[in-house]
């Protein structure tokens, strides 16, 4: 293996003629605090103060390899390993540059101090962040994926952008780091980190610059160890077994290095790899997931049978899409393009646009995807995106039909609200068996007649996980209170059930808009919040009713039963007819009617 390795600072790393750009195939920045907090205070453990000649002195810190693609005297190579490090270290350059300009800017200053902060300023930013070769701009740390966020936010600064907004999970993290820094470097948090250590506690305005400059030099005289590699195949193989220093390599990393090392730029020299994994970050930032985490579902929906999990994913994807196999580009090109659409079913699942699902025969889907969210149903996701993929790939003709998916979508609902909703809390590990078994026959499917049996083994598998006493005894501890109705995370699993009850009645497929949580005494009495005590009651109702209280400071359920008369809800109409009167007494047992109605109609095994 052909390569040269070399002895370096920072400083020669960013004032030679080269370039450094992250590759496509390279994983995004993403260090967290933990991290970049780390390295900020492992250069500030090198800075001394010399009491004597009132100096702060430096020290050599090694900072680890650096691999690069490409040979030493190019004028641009690649960064193969070293990325998270050289991101940062021009983050914590940059947060320097903007911190001593604005010193230079303070009319208080005495103009020594000002010209001294500007020309610290000056270097950082002439020397390390963007040079000027005959007249043109060179950004000497080149981002790929959050190119231009990263040179517009950060390495720029006189021409520098201060409206544009992170697009993507990546671009978010950057901003973080660099307003972290920037905060650290603020002169009372500054000072006093040297303050607490040194017991010096006459640090002024004099000191803040020069430990500033220290910080920047401590930055450029750490050492690293330079690996150019002229071969990229040799490259690639390193960058898969080594990672010197922060967070190690994920097994989703070292998949899209995989893929990106063997699919090129088109004939045209269009990088479609490229411009689909850049989607995938930018509609990231807005769900609650990470990538690593939809690959491993995609994986599990699409390759139950493989047992995937976070530590094996790259031996599966490295078995499955073995790069000597024929057609190898063509295999892999159309593994990226399933990907892309089993991401969009994903973030339908994780997180459902209510703009997408305006027609009525779309309603239930888009509340019982909701619902299963709100329930914290993760694991469901790898089989619910088993059935999105497979009803793709089916047609029309062949798939499982909008009202046999939606009252699927209804049951999991169900089970999750039963299962993680309620106290009964059963433990989350006992579902995966049954989800991958459903994703195994429905990967298998030919038709819907095949997915309908799935769909029947898996509700007979998860009723059997639900205890029938335990859930009626958690059932009736329901509470819904309307002041905490804000925190839809306690609330709204109680509101739930009492919907689901409502459109049985109804015989609807999702809730009505007009529904509303109505206390049939009134809550502010007390002790009133059980679910035995809720009724769903038109909107329009539930505020006469609060009109009345408004004026009187409470409402009686003799006041209430005049208004509950109008309404044409079954629920309301079986509540006038069981209770002429209505107190306190009567809520523990209609509490445990609606539990047991519950059951018959969700949980008995025929449905």
């Amino acid at each position: 293996m052909n390569f040269e390795a070399t002895s370096n600072n920072i400083k020669g790393v960013f004032t030679a003629t080269r370039r450094y750009r992250i590759p496509r195939f390279q994983r995004d920045f993403s260090w967290e605090q933990s991290n970049y907090n780390e390295f900020l205070t492992d250069m500030l453990s090198q800075i001394t103060f010399n009491t004597e000649t009132n100096k702060f002195e430096n020290s050599q810190y090694f900072l680890g390899n650096m691999l690069f693609l490409g040979r030493k005297e190019s004028d641009l190579v690649e960064v193969i390993d070293g990325q998270q490090r050289i991101t940062t270290i021009t983050i914590l350059l940059a947060a320097l540059r903007n911190t001593l300009y604005k010193l230079s800017e303070i009319e208080s200053n005495e103009e020594e101090y000002r010209n001294l902060a500007k020309s610290y300023a000056d270097t950082i930013q002439d020397e390390y962040l963007i040079k000027r070769i005959d007249g043109e701009p060179q950004r000497k740390v080149e981002t790929t994926s959050s190119f231009p966020y990263f040179t517009q936010t950060i390495q720029d600064y006189q021409t520098r952008n201060k409206n544009v907004e992170p697009s993507t999970e990546e671009e978010q993290l950057l901003k973080q780091t660099f307003e972290f820094f920037l905060k650290k470097l603020e002169e009372k948090n500054f000072l006093k980190i040297f303050s607490e250590r040194d017991e010096c506690k006459n640090f002024d305005k004099v000191y803040y610059l020069e430990a500033l400059k220290a910080l920047r030099e401590q930055v450029l005289k750490s050492q690293v160890i330079e690996v150019f590699v002229a071969e990229k195949e040799q490259a690639n193989r390193i960058f898969e077994n080594i990672n010197s220093k922060g967070k190690p390599l994920t097994p989703v990393d070292l998949i899209k290095n995989s893929i990106f090392s063997r699919l090129d730029t088109t004939s045209a020299g269009v990088d479609e790899t490229s411009l689909i994994w850049s989607k995938f970050n930018q509609k990231l930032i807005n769900l609650d997931t990470s990538f690593n985490e939809f690959f491993l579902h995609y994986w599990k929906a699409i390759y139950p049978e493989d047992s995937a999990n976070g530590s094996n994913l790259y031996k599966k994807f490295s078995r499955r899409f073995n790069a000597q196999a024929e057609n190898d580009t063509e295999i892999l090109s159309e593994f990226v393009s399933n990907l892309y659409k089993g991401f969009n079913f994903y973030t339908m699942i994780v997180n459902p646009d209510y703009n997408k699902f305006k027609r009525q025969s779309q309603k239930p889907e888009l509340e019982y995807l909701t619902s299963i969210n709100y329930f914290k149903g993760v694991q469901v996701r790898p089989a619910l995106l088993s059935l999105y993929m497979k009803n793709e790939i089916l047609g029309d003709n062949k798939k499982l039909p909008t009202k046999e998916k939606n009252e699927f979508l209804q049951f999991l609902s169900n089970f999750h609200f039963a299962a993680f909703g309620t106290t009964l809390k059963i433990r989350s590990n006992t579902v995966t068996t049954p989800y991958k078994e459903f994703s195994t026959k429905v990967t298998k499917s030919e038709n819907k007649g095949d997915i309908r049996k799935a769909i029947s083994k898996l509700k007979s598998d998860l009723i059997e996980l639900i205890p029938k006493e335990k859930f009626l005894q958690a059932f009736i501890e329901l509470e819904f209170s309307k002041k905490k109705s804000k925190n839809k995370l306690e609330s709204f699993p109680a509101s739930y059930a009492i919907k689901q009850l409502s459109n049985k009645l109804e015989t609807r497929d999702f809730s009505d808009d007009e529904y509303s949580i109505e206390h049939i005494l009134d809550e502010s009495l007390g002790g009133n919040t059980n679910i035995g005590n809720l009724v769903v009651l038109e909107t329009k109702f539930n505020e006469e009713a609060n009109q009345i209280k408004q004026k009187k400071g409470v409402i009686t359920f003799k006041e209430k039963r005049e208004i509950y008369l109008q309404s044409n809800y079954k629920m309301v109409t079986l509540l006038l007819e069981n209770y002429e009167v209505f107190s306190r007494d009567n809520i523990l047992e209609r509490a445990n009617a609606l539990s047991n109605q519950f059951w018959e109609i969700y949980f008995t095994v025929e449905n």
